[in-house]
């Protein structure tokens, strides 16, 4: 059984990009735990993307979505942690919703965000995409 609980402060939304452009979570959530990582709660991250029209996201085109972790709560300097989720255009329809979640390690940093890179000339701005802790 996933965890399922939701905490509406742990939670951050960002709109996606215009064209081939990156967009990142402007607030990073925090996970609460000390830089040695004494302490971090069984929790997941749960990534949520919205449906993309074919105006968003063309056939072939794609929009990631990855993690990234920082040291400071305005997320200067992240790391990436790599892609969990790809929405890709097809069918003349764009992209369904779609969902991903990230179990952060025990040595993960304090401050947990995620970007969107887009590989289109459409502008998805019109669109958020929704980044929880949940237990």
């Amino acid at each position: 059984m996933g965890f399922a609980l939701k905490d509406k402060v742990l939670k951050g939304s960002n709109t996606l990009p215009n064209g081939a452009a990156t967009a990142t979570l402007a607030t990073f959530l925090d996970l609460e735990h000390g830089s040695r990582g004494d302490f971090l709660a069984h929790c997941e991250l749960l990534l949520s993307a919205p449906a993309l029209n074919s105006t968003q996201l063309s056939d072939g085109k794609t929009m990631i979505y990855s993690i990234l972790e920082s040291d400071s709560s305005d997320g200067s300097n992240p790391t990436v942690l790599g892609a969990i989720l790809t929405q890709t255009g097809a069918g003349g329809v764009g992209a369904a919703a779609a969902t991903a979640t990230y179990r952060p390690r025990v040595d993960s940093k304090r401050y947990v965000g995620f970007k969107a890179v887009g590989s289109t000339t459409g502008d998805a701005t019109a669109a958020t995409a929704t980044l929880e802790i949940v237990f």
